[in-house]
This record gives C-alpha cells, structure tokens and sequence, in this order.
C-alpha cells in the first residue's frame, strides 16, 4: 500500500468516525422520541432494532456520499502545475488513525472470541433426557398452537429453561427444573421459550452480536442492544399470555428464576435480567404497561428526529473542506485514471496516468513507448529516439521541459 493510499484512508477513518460520532447523538435521540411515542413492546422492539440497524448503515452511506463527493469533485490536474502535499502533518495523522484502526479491529477480534467462546460452551454442554412432567408439559396442546413444530427438549446443566440451537431449535431446563416451579408456573415458563421459537429470535439475536462486536466502542449500539433484549423479552411474555400462560404465573416464575444467575449471552432464556420490575408490572397490571400514554404529536417529533438521522447522511458531501483529500484521492489506488493532453511549441502529446504511472501516452498522435523510473519518465518512438522527457508527480501532475 502506498503512502498516499494510506493517507486516503486515514481521511475517510477520520470522517467515519466523526459519522459515528454524528449518527450516534441523533439515532439515540430518534429512540428515546420513539420510546416516548409508543407503549406497545412489540413495536418498541422492532423500533429499537431498526435504530441499532441504522447506527451501522448510515455512517456507510456517509462514507459513501464522501467518496462519491471526491470523485466527482477531483479536478483533473493543471498541465505542468505540480502540488506539494503537507507530508508531516500527514503523515502524523495516517499514524494516529492506523493505531485508532488497530485498536478497532483488537476490539472486533476479542468480541468475536467471547462470542466463539460462548458457542463452544453452549455446544460442550453434557445433555440428559428431560425431566417427565417437563417433557408432558411441552406435548400439551395449547403449546402446539405456537408453534408448528415442538423443539428437542433436553435437560443440562442451566440455570433456567433457554432456547439454543442453530439449525434446529433446542430446548435446554435444569434437571431441577419440577422443583422450582410448580404446573402452571412451568407451563408459563414452556410457553415463553416457545415464543422465542416462534419468533426466530436466536438467529436475530446472534446477527446482533455480530454487529456489536464491530461497534464494541459505541455506547449507543450498547445501549440499543439492552433495549432490544428487553422488549424482546416482553414481546414473549405478551405471546405466551395469549396462547395460555397465566401472566401471575409467569411473573412468579420469573422471580424465581431470577435467583438462578447469569447464562450463556447467546442462548435466549428466561433470565428476567435488569427488566424484572418492569416485566413483572406488565404481567400483573397490563393496563399500566409501557408507562404513562404517549403524548399528543409525540409520534410526528419522532419521526422528525428519525427524519434528522436519515438527512445526517448529507454530511458527506462536506468532504472537499478538506483541500488535501482530493489530492490523496488522485494518488491513491481510488484514484481515477487521469487523462492529460497537453502542447508545447513542438506540438501536443497525450498521457494517461493513474498513481504516479503513464500507462499510456502518444506524441503527435502517434503511440510512444514509455520508460519510467520513478517520477522521471522519457517517451520515445519506436527506435527508442528519445521524443520527450517528463517528471510525474505522484497526484498525476505533469511537468516538462518545453519543446521549440
């Protein structure tokens, strides 16, 4: 990679950062608008992931309208102008955003490892057929009504019922699981993971942490991240009262459990987390859900703020406020190819040119055969006669000793 590819780069680090940095302030307000617009989890849920979606793609499509900007807003190069690039400064700040980019790509490897690591435990977990009244318990037939297929259930070594499985879903209780609840606290409980089921939500989930691990740094993709895993909760406790579960029973369950410790991030469990009160609330007094009703117009204020992050993406075009990025764009491998027709008292010659390098170029119309070392370059016929001597600069400047 050259100096000047390096330092293009650097540029566009630099604007995606100051991107996420932007997008970050305004998706965060678009979802606090929305959470003050609507009560309904199910709605909240899907809010909450098309925000923590857009908190990747619109510093993309920054990006994006940058490179485009530059594109199109390179000149070609003045014949025979050449332009000096403010090496040290450069040359700091390429150093600057190749460690920010270590450090970034350190930070995706070590959340791809946990991530590795907690599938490996989930897979490594020693499995037993399931306890009897569990097993009776999933055949009833209000659970056949969730889903089309019942999922393998199984009993290891959890601290509460979860779904796991990537192909196929699979249903994971403690051993002590008929202990813990009693019949219609378990059938709660069974028709809450089923839910998950129904819903799809390990595969979403995993896709989730895959998009964390590459904004690890971002608070905000943390802070999307908890809600979404809170109203997802939320949305299969709705689902399970409606196909049966008792919702007293459901909320008793969910106290219980919540004694029974943490587990593996990637399985989807009854694990209550820091929602517990707010769930419990729910279940116990519907009519109380989702707290105080929207307020009058709240819905239109969130869209407008939602309008804002979409609008963000203009921000791109800001791009040529950086008098050397064109020039790096120019000498980088991004860089287009530059047309350069120039004349001089001996008449006109044509070159083609991309990163420093004629690859073609023709003297009176004619093909010339080309010879460069470095920035020199001598054209000749094709008795190698030496036609004209050039020196190119690395952003496709031309200069020459002029003919008579």
């Amino acid at each position: 990679m050259s100096a000047f590819t390096a330092g293009y780069l650097a540029r566009l680090e630099l604007w995606g950062l100051l991107a996420l940095a932007v997008h970050g302030v305004l998706v965060f307000g678009s979802w606090r608008a929305w959470q003050r617009a609507t009560s309904a989890a199910a709605v909240r849920h899907r809010l909450a992931c098309a925000h923590f979606a857009a908190l990747g793609l619109l510093p993309m499509l920054t990006l994006a309208i940058v490179q485009a900007t530059v594109a199109n807003l390179a000149e070609q190069p003045a014949h025979g102008v050449p332009t000096a690039l403010p090496a040290v400064f450069d040359g700091v700040r390429t150093q600057a955003s190749v460690g920010v980019a270590a450090l970034w790509v350190a930070g995706v490897v070590v959340m791809l490892w946990r991530l590795a690591r907690e599938a490996r435990a989930l897979a490594r977990l020693r499995h037993a057929p399931a306890p009897a009244p569990v097993s009776a318990a999933l055949r009833g037939q209000g659970r056949a009504r969730l889903v089309a297929t019942l999922p393998e259930i199984r009993a290891a070594r959890v601290h509460g019922p979860q779904v796991t499985g990537w192909r196929r879903p699979l249903l994971l209780v403690p051993r002590h699981l008929p202990a813990m609840l009693d019949a219609a606290e378990l059938e709660a409980v069974l028709l809450h993971e089923l839910a998950h089921v129904r819903r799809g939500d390990l595969r979403w989930n995993l896709l989730q942490r895959v998009v964390l691990a590459l904004l690890w740094f971002h608070p905000v993709a943390w802070a999307l991240q908890a809600a979404i895993a809170r109203e997802r909760e939320r949305c299969c406790d709705a689902l399970a009262v409606r196909h049966g579960a008792r919702p007293a029973a459901l909320a008793r369950a969910l106290v219980k459990l919540a004694e029974g410790g943490a587990r593996p991030a990637l399985a989807l469990a009854m694990s209550p987390g820091g929602a517990l009160v707010e769930r419990v609330q729910d279940l116990l007094d519907p009519a109380s859900a989702g707290a105080a009703p929207p307020r009058r117009g709240a819905a239109w204020a969130a869209a407008g703020v939602s309008l804002a992050c979409v609008l963000g993406v203009a921000a791109g075009r800001l791009a040529p406020a950086d008098p050397a990025m064109g020039e790096f764009y120019l000498a980088s491998a991004f860089g287009p190819t530059i047309a350069i027709q120039a004349h001089d008292g001996a008449g006109s010659f044509a070159l083609w040119v991309r990163q420093g390098r004629v690859i073609q170029a023709r003297v009176h119309d004619r093909p010339a055969r080309i010879e460069q070392r470095g920035d020199r370059v001598t054209l000749t016929d094709a008795a190698r006669a030496p036609l004209l001597e050039l020196k190119v600069m690395p952003q496709d400047r031309v200069t020459w000793e002029p003919r008579h």
